[in-house]
């Protein structure tokens, strides 16, 4: 059984969701074993369901016993759903089976996207997802990179920032990936003071770009784009460093990114450390 957890509640279930956060069979996306989120900001990001229209936790019992809850958000303009935390210690199918059929029936989300992050470790999340129509669109591996450890590298010349001037070299870049990711071109462009994008210049030719959201504790990459979908190895390292340049001269702590695993060696010379793998799941509502 699902139901809203009353703020007068919170200090009663936050021990044990806090500890299933840390089990990556028990919990979702994002995670909270990187080595960067704290219980702090566990909590932090816990209490914005009772500041929020848009985001609420839900408390699943199973036969009487409080085995977790569900936090999720939505933008009605974008008509997109997610989840902040899915931490439950047993009966996870039957607690994804009344979730989504909460989202489906007794809320007006009819036309919504739901995306589903999970670590790779969440076998009986991933089944469901899978035996009910859920799409796979990622699967990577999560690194985290602490930059007290990092000393910062030589810089390519043939890296330029893309900005509004150039920016349609990387709208063409882009557009050729972006399939049904939410940061698509536009959306990005329509935020562009809060994203570094450094593009790999071959002549007149943007071969190769990193994306990244610019916040000073932490970094983000969200993507590395190729001309043509063509990785090359050499110019994928060049951009990493110049990332990793980047925050380290910007101050920041921490770095999130989010990779293929056919560049988990290259990334982990670089300094990266494995947290494990992260699938993403869709499914129009």
């Amino acid at each position: 059984m699902l139901t809203t957890l009353k703020e007068a509640d919170f200090d009663k279930y936050v021990d044990l969701a806090y500890s299933l956060a840390l089990d990556q069979s028990k919990s979702a996306y994002p995670t909270y074993t990187d080595g960067i989120k704290t219980r702090s900001d566990f909590i932090s990001a816990s209490k914005k369901a009772f500041n929020s229209t848009e985001n609420e936790i839900l408390l699943f019992e199973y036969e009487g016993v409080v085995e977790g809850w569900i936090q999720y958000y939505w933008m009605p303009r974008d008509k997109y759903i997610s989840l902040s935390a899915f931490n439950i210690s047993c009966h996870i199918e039957a607690a994804l089976k009344e979730f989504t059929e909460l989202l489906n029936s007794e809320r007006s989300f009819k036309g919504y996207s739901f995306y589903a992050g999970f670590p790779g470790k969440n076998i009986d999340a991933i089944n469901f997802l899978i035996k009910n129509g859920f799409k796979c669109i990622e699967e990577d591996n999560n690194n985290s990179f602490f930059f007290d450890r990092y000393s910062l590298l030589p810089q390519n010349q043939a890296i330029k920032r893309i900005t509004e001037e150039n920016y349609d070299d990387f709208r063409k870049l882009h557009s050729e990936i972006e399939g049904e990711m939410y940061w698509n071109s536009d959306r990005i462009y329509e935020n562009l003071h809060e994203w570094n994008i450094y593009g790999y210049y071959e002549e007149e030719l943007l071969k190769a770009a990193v994306y990244y959201i610019d916040e000073t504790v932490m970094l983000e990459i969200f993507g590395i784009d190729f001309y043509e979908d063509t990785f090359v190895e050499a110019i994928y390292r060049e951009l990493l460093i110049a990332v990793l340049n980047g925050g380290k001269r910007l101050g920041a702590s921490y770095m999130t990114y989010f990779c293929d695993k056919e560049c988990q060696e290259t990334v982990s010379k670089l300094g990266f450390e494995l947290v494990g793998e992260y699938v993403c799941y869709i499914k129009q509502l």
